[in-house]
């Protein structure tokens, strides 16, 4: 369809009266800039929008919160950007089920408030912004350090309802745990990226507000003997709610390092959280903790209330772009003409962490670069920032890509600056990419919505 965008958005005005303009740069996603923006006011004007653009042959890109536009590849084609925040109710909640249906563009902050009257949450802690969108977080499949107590998104969605690329509303699952059987949407929308429909609602299964908690804190020059501890930790009965270690040493709640670490000789942080609804059960945990760290024990610290809130606060800040104040990093600065910071999601057994980390390291002092990571070490997710020579970079996530195939783990670059991002396997290889490329051909196949975003240029 090759008409103005003026021309376009009288078009689309009509299927969200009102909520139609002319897109500006502030609206690019991934460095492409669409022409329009709809925004759309019901799961109606959501299918009416894609619709149109499906029959059209016009290209479909989604926002919600803007946290995660940088993650997949930039899209190959994008006429109209479908912003998803006006979507944003909570539909139903049921307390004594344990049970919340929302609209995809509430915030997660907004719906964890929500919650909190009840004394419930949704058990999800992701490393985006307060403005990460519930379609967003599913979407992506964002996860964070709680996984390893609550599991992740896939774990806590019972249902959906999607808009798919000709308009049709089509809802998989419900508003209990157990479902019937036949397509699983929920799980098969979880993560896809919006390329096989776009997400207008869920369910989800919720927790209690945990009535207390406690963090173990241990400091130590070698990353390998921390990575020992959490392998001990694992193997042993206690039930952590996080098990993280960190690159650089988080600050506590007045600002300051909780153990000084210098250039020479950088301190890395083991950070082990335990999460009940008896006080007495953390307690006893943390004090088997100790018992089972061996030596390290007699620095360990421990925190609660604001301490230790302050201090999660501080360690979902570890690899974002700004160095947090106050927190300690023994290489930021990166002397290059043309430099740029990539945030890369490894995902690793939790055996092979150390290993991982210890290449990383090597590639980052032969390579001249700058990282800062936080590590999983429950559940083997690693975020590492990694910031150096735009010429050198594509290399070195090939190099740490491969040196996590070779353990049977992935590594996805989750942000890079557009023109970079256009040099990288964003993925890298994926088995089964033959089934995702027939789900795509069934549900979207004009190939409408996120075009080229996700792998294999899906």
């Amino acid at each position: 369809m090759g008409v103005s965008t003026q021309a376009l958005v009288d078009a689309v005005s009509a299927l969200a009266p009102g909520h139609a303009r002319p897109a500006t740069p502030a609206d690019m996603v991934a460095g492409v800039q669409p022409q329009v923006v709809v925004a759309p006011g019901s799961e109606d004007e959501v299918a009416a929008t894609l619709a149109f653009a499906d029959g059209e042959g016009l290209k479909v890109v989604m926002r919600g919160g803007a946290t995660q536009l940088d993650l997949g590849a930039p899209p190959t084609g994008a006429d109209i950007l479908l912003d998803m925040t006006r979507l944003d109710q909570v539909i139903e909640h049921a307390p004594h089920d344990q049970t919340v249906t929302v609209q995809a563009g509430l915030t997660l902050a907004a719906l964890q408030a929500r919650l909190a009257q009840a004394n419930q949450w949704l058990a999800q802690d992701p490393m985006v912004g307060a403005e990460a969108t519930i379609g967003g977080l599913i979407a992506t499949n964002a996860t964070g350090a709680r996984r390893l107590r609550y599991g992740g998104v896939r774990d806590q969605i019972i249902g959906v309802r999607v808009a798919l690329a000709d308009g049709t509303l089509a809802k998989g699952g419900g508003k209990v745990v157990k479902n019937v059987a036949g397509y699983d949407l929920p799980k098969l929308f979880t993560g896809s990226l919006g390329t096989l429909g776009v997400i207008v609602g869920a369910s989800f299964r919720l927790y209690p507000l945990p009535a207390a908690s406690r963090t173990v804190v241990f400091a130590a020059p070698d990353v390998a003997e921390l990575c020992a501890v959490a392998l001990r930790v694992n193997a042993s009965t206690l039930t952590p709610t996080i098990l993280d270690i960190l690159s650089s040493v988080v600050v506590g709640m007045d600002g300051a390092p909780i153990e000084a670490a210098s250039a020479d000789t950088p301190m890395y942080t083991l950070a082990v959280r335990f999460d009940s609804g008896v006080a007495a059960s953390v307690a006893d945990q943390s004090a088997a903790l100790l018992a089972l760290a061996g030596e390290l024990a007699g620095a360990a610290r421990t925190l609660d209330d604001a301490e230790e809130t302050a201090f999660w606060a501080a360690a979902q800040r570890a690899v974002a772009p700004e160095i947090a104040t106050g927190m300690v990093t023994p290489t930021d600065a990166v002397s290059s003409p043309v430099s740029s910071s990539l945030l890369i999601k490894v995902s690793l057994l939790p055996a092979d962490i150390a290993g991982w980390l210890a290449a990383l390291d090597e590639t980052a002092r032969m390579s001249g670069l700058a990282t800062r990571w936080r590590a999983h070490a429950g559940h083997g997710l690693v975020y590492a920032r990694v910031t150096g020579a735009d010429a050198v970079l594509p290399d070195v996530v090939d190099a740490l890509r491969q040196r996590a195939n070779e353990r049977r783990g992935s590594l996805v670059t989750q942000s890079a600056p557009p023109a970079l991002a256009r040099q990288l396997d964003v993925w890298g290889p994926a088995a089964g990419l033959s089934m995702m490329r027939r789900l795509k051909e069934r549900f979207d196949p004009h190939a409408t919505l996120n075009p080229g975003r996700f792998i294999g240029g899906i």
